[in-house]
């Protein structure tokens, strides 16, 4: 009897401890959850589970900003890689470090108290003409800083946007931790279509297709991710039913109405710039696309007509940042079916940028397409914005 009593009490004492314990664990989660959510500058929003802190305003304690240009003397592609690298830091440095830091990438030296450390944040991104960044809030607590920071890249006409950060915190200060801030309009969009961008403004133009069989061939094409058409010629309807001839010329069997291509253009194309293309300028145009689209297997009634599309786009621009897409990003975007399937299968898409300023990127290589049998091409374009 008095064993059972024992093993009784012992039963409500570690009852008693797990909830005292849970009890102190909540209230510590809901005290700092409480905390971050009077964190000035910056709201809280949850989707699908995940946290979001979007910027309302800009701190007010003591911070130096600066946005640079670090394209003078570049180099070449690696030492530009290389250059980006040993710029972009996160860290916290004493006044000593804070002060070469400074005088190695010419950065105005605000600060001059060496009883702080000083937190940097130095952030460079190549082929932009800006880079910047917005801090919302600054803590600091026990020997950590925890920053709330917004950060964006515009445009394409220099070589390396930079921005640089510095914060004067506690000599005892030794850790520090982002948290990346949105705007409104950016979490919009996560919450509408799962990123910082409206993917209905990125779109494919004029893709069009040739069918050139060996002999006289009905065929039949789909799209496979036709819900992104915004428009059609001749009208697609679950796929096109043609009967094509070796010369290209298709006859839609529904209307009986003769083609020489497939035309549509797509929506949520998003393409940015690589670290790989071609920087042409506006006036050689015309000899760099007859040069590179012969290496990519179109003929020359297909050149004409890529060029005679896009020339008045490129060739009024003092330069171009041009790359061709892969067959995989090419695929992923809008993946055809082709029955009967072809022999040779040549997709083009070309993405370019306007740019005010020549860069350095690295020269994308480009693989020789050869036509073999029965050929289907097809070439298009994007304009990245």
């Amino acid at each position: 009897m008095k064993k059972k009593i024992i093993l009784t009490l012992c039963i409500i004492l570690v009852f008693v401890a797990g909830l005292l314990i849970g009890t102190f664990v909540l209230s510590k989660n809901k005290e700092i959850e409480t905390n971050e959510e009077k964190i000035t500058n910056i709201d809280i929003k949850y989707n699908n589970g995940e946290k979001y802190y979007i910027i309302k305003d800009d701190y007010k304690g003591a911070y130096d900003y600066q946005e640079i240009d670090l394209s003078n003397d570049y180099g070449n592609y690696e030492e530009v890689n290389d250059k980006i690298k040993l710029f972009n830091t996160t860290e916290i440095l004493n006044y000593s470090q804070y002060s070469k830091f400074c005088e190695k990438w010419n950065l105005k030296r605000k600060y001059n108290d060496t009883s702080k450390n000083y937190m940097i944040v130095a952030y460079a991104s190549y082929g932009q003409p800006i880079v910047e960044a917005r801090l919302a809030n600054a803590i600091e607590d026990d020997g950590k800083v925890v920053l709330y920071m917004w950060e964006n890249t515009r445009g394409v006409t220099a070589d390396i946007g930079a921005y640089f950060l510095a914060i004067p915190v506690k000599l005892d200060t030794y850790q520090n931790e982002i948290n990346i801030a949105y705007t409104n309009e950016e979490y919009n969009n996560i919450v509408k279509y799962g990123s910082i961008q409206d993917p209905s403004t990125m779109t494919v133009d004029k893709p069009i297709i040739y069918i050139y069989p060996k002999e006289e061939t009905k065929v039949n094409i789909k799209l496979l991710n036709s819900s992104l058409l915004t428009t059609s010629y001749p009208k697609y309807n679950n796929g096109w039913n043609v009967i094509a001839q070796p010369d290209g010329i298709l006859k839609e069997i529904e209307t009986n109405k003769n083609y020489y291509g497939l035309y549509y253009e797509g929506k949520n194309h998003y393409v940015t710039m690589k670290n790989d293309g071609f920087v042409v300028k506006g006036e050689d145009t015309i000899e760099f696309l007859e040069e590179k689209l012969e290496i990519l297997g179109l003929n020359e009634r297909e050149i004409n007509e890529f060029i005679i599309y896009w020339l008045p786009k490129l060739e009024n621009n003092r330069y171009n940042y041009i790359r061709f897409e892969t067959l995989e990003e090419i695929e992923k975007y809008m993946p055809l079916e082709i029955t009967p399937k072809p022999d040779t299968v040549i997709r083009v898409v070309m993405d370019y940028k306007p740019l005010n300023k020549k860069i350095r990127i690295e020269e994308q290589k480009l693989t020789p397409q050869k036509r073999v049998g029965y050929s289907v091409i097809e070439w298009g374009g994007s304009e990245i914005k």
